[in-house]
């Protein structure tokens, strides 16, 4: 019997689902038959959840939501459910911003550099930064990141994730999705269920090495800890038939990195793509294809697949 990849019936929420990856990810889930629940922070991306519920015949719905205020995240998650008339069977934490940091920290810290250098750093904060990075990046010295910086940087990264997490699971074990509701007192680690739902994390290879040449300590942190969360909440709630894993991409490819603006910038594109032993970029498609197939229910052996970080690198990291 041919394997197949069907989410008909299955719904999934993707935080920060009208864009870049996250919008990659929307797109491959709908083309595989699933109904699809899309976060955004500012700009609304309504009219493409249309476009692409009339194109596979699918109901793909917008909700507004900013991820780091948990009140949010748990009435999303309410609206969700009023809307489609069911619980979710899968979520992908992948919201994320661009943050204006990028901007202030490129404008203070190209007088300390040569002039060929500022277009070489504004092409990378439009290449990586902006897309590359599911959550909010800092470039910035981290001897100069202020306290609501830093904070900042793990609010979208870290907290709000586990805000969207916490809710999910919640609503999945019959709980107010509000934890300050209260609910039934359930003793977890004794319980035995098949709930079949999944949670997948997008991290970042930025959790796992330090990259270069841009200073993100404060994201380079808050992608370890997500990373780490995605195996602590696998470790606690895979008994229950809820399956948590992340995935860690590396450099994806973008206009900018496609058609570096001078020579410089060319330069510095084509050591990135060195520093890649494939020899290349993955496109934001790959990224959202290769999503729809781990999601499936053929993931990691029907089931056996949990506290699991795939890396999605060309091999950055081998290094």
């Amino acid at each position: 019997m041919p394997i197949s990849i069907d989410y008909t019936g299955k719904l999934v929420v993707v935080t920060g689902g009208g864009r870049g990856i996250g919008l990659a990810i929307t797109t491959a889930l709908a083309k595989a038959g699933a109904d699809v629940a899309i976060t955004y922070t500012s700009s609304d991306p309504s009219a493409r959840a249309a476009e692409l519920s009339a194109a596979h015949g699918v109901q793909v719905k917008a909700f507004k939501c900013e991820v780091t205020r948990s009140s949010d995240v748990d009435a999303m998650l309410e609206a969700v459910e009023a809307a489609y008339g069911k619980k979710a069977d899968i979520g992908v934490a992948n919201a994320g911003e661009c943050s204006p940091n990028h901007v202030g920290w490129f404008q203070g810290f190209r007088g300390r550099l040569p002039a060929e250098f500022a277009p070489v750093l504004l092409c990378v904060l439009k290449c990586v930064g902006m897309l590359t990075c599911p959550g909010i990046t800092l470039w910035k010295d981290a001897h100069e990141n202020t306290d609501d910086e830093f904070k900042h940087v793990f609010d979208v990264n870290t907290f709000g994730p586990f805000y969207f997490a916490r809710g999910l699971v919640r609503s999945w074990l019959g709980q107010p999705i509000d934890v300050a509701k209260g609910g039934d007192s359930l003793n977890v680690p004794t319980m035995k269920a098949n709930l079949g739902k999944q949670i997948l994390f997008v991290s970042s290879i930025s959790g796992l090495v330090a990259m270069t040449p841009q200073r993100q300590t404060a994201y380079n942190a808050s992608k370890g800890a997500l990373t780490m969360m995605s195996k602590s909440l696998a470790g606690e709630w895979s008994h229950l038939g809820i399956y948590v894993n992340s995935i860690s991409p590396g450099y994806v490819l973008t206009d900018m990195i496609a058609n570096p603006p001078d020579e410089t910038a060319k330069a510095w594109a084509k050591d990135w793509e060195n520093r890649t032993p494939v020899g290349k970029f993955a496109t934001a498609d790959q990224i959202g294809e290769f999503v729809a197939v781990l999601l499936s229910d053929r993931q990691g052996g029907m089931g056996f697949m949990a506290g699991s970080d795939v890396v999605l690198d060309g091999g950055y990291t081998v290094f």
